[in-house]
């Protein structure tokens, strides 16, 4: 157990000096908006796609994606439940209407991509890959077609009507979700890519995770320190992230009888920090993007204290 521990403490470490990258160079003034903007563009758009096709093609099997549906309903319930509660908790608080809709996207939804994947193959090594990507599709599905689409309708600037149709197929059309489709058809199938396509899917998987901190770095900076407030509201995120969030993951995991390494992956993405598109989607359509700024930053920071004691939870339980 304590073996656990001190390598829990060295991957968050990790994770953080990385962040800490891209805090000092934007407070150098090295790393521009633009920059992170291209970026950001660059690991959703090209890295993240080639990564999944990578992951896919080597770490995943026939027989797991056979056994996917319960893996894949474990995170769909967190979720949902989450949206619920969030929801209840909202009215109970009698948050305006700017901030309901990101109030119930921090509560219910990890960034599974830019902190939580380089967390989980840090703390659990490369065969964590697919069980990481099986949290990232349903987290995907519930950010494009459910979360934008709560803080589009409670944001104040001008909404255009959003469709299924609309959703369906801007949600199929997201780059990560073609790879994810391509690396399953590529493995059900059992197609063998050519080697250069595979050794450009691997340098692209090697960028993910010191780019995804850097910038993760760059909007701390953003936000800046000194506003990271803990007030009720704040208060109330971080029970739904860190105590809620993993709390009903481990119900979930073992009603469906899902142990070891999918379970240990599954907890700590549920445990991670606010998803960051919450920030973007809250200043594109006027709502609190304040509080969704402050939620990323302090839930991002929390959230270097909270993995390792989640590290001893699950040893305990295990």
């Amino acid at each position: 157990m304590l073996a656990s521990f001190l390598n829990s403490i060295e991957a968050v470490v990790l994770i953080l000096l990385l962040t800490a990258v891209g805090f000092f160079c934007a407070a150098k003034g090295w790393f521009s908006d633009a920059a992170k903007a291209f970026l950001s563009k660059f690991i959703m758009n090209v890295a993240v796609p080639f990564m999944c096709i990578y992951t896919l093609r080597y770490r995943l099997t026939r027989e797991m994606v056979f056994e996917a549906g319960p893996m894949l309903l474990v995170p769909f319930l967190v979720m949902a439940i989450l949206y619920i509660l969030s929801f209840a908790a909202g009215k109970l608080m009698k948050l305006p209407r700017k901030s309901m809709g990101v109030f119930m996207m921090m509560a219910s939804l990890s960034n599974t991509l830019f902190i939580g994947y380089p967390m989980c193959t840090e703390l659990f090594g490369a065969d964590a890959e697919p069980y990481i990507i099986m949290y990232y599709l349903v987290g995907t599905c519930f950010t494009q077609g459910l979360g934008i689409t709560l803080i589009r309708f409670t944001g104040e600037g001008e909404s255009k009507k959003q469709t299924v149709g609309g959703v369906l197929k801007k949600l199929i059309t997201t780059p990560p979700i073609i790879g994810i489709i391509i690396g399953i058809t590529v493995v059900m199938l059992d197609i063998r890519l050519p080697n250069l396509v595979m050794t450009f899917s691997r340098y692209m998987n090697q960028v993910v995770t010191p780019m995804a901190l850097l910038v993760t770095g760059k909007i701390i900076y953003d936000i800046g320190l000194k506003n990271l407030k803990i007030d009720f509201k704040m208060l109330v995120t971080l029970i739904f992230r860190f105590l809620l969030s993993p709390g009903l993951c481990f119900l979930f995991c073992h009603v469906f009888g899902i142990k070891g390494l999918a379970m240990n992956v599954f907890m700590v993405q549920a445990a991670m920090p606010v998803v960051s598109q919450t920030v973007v989607a809250a200043a594109e359509y006027k709502a609190d993007d304040g509080f969704a700024a402050r939620g990323a930053a302090t839930t991002t920071i929390a959230s270097f204290v909270v993995i390792p004691l989640l590290m001893l939870f699950l040893n305990a339980a295990g």
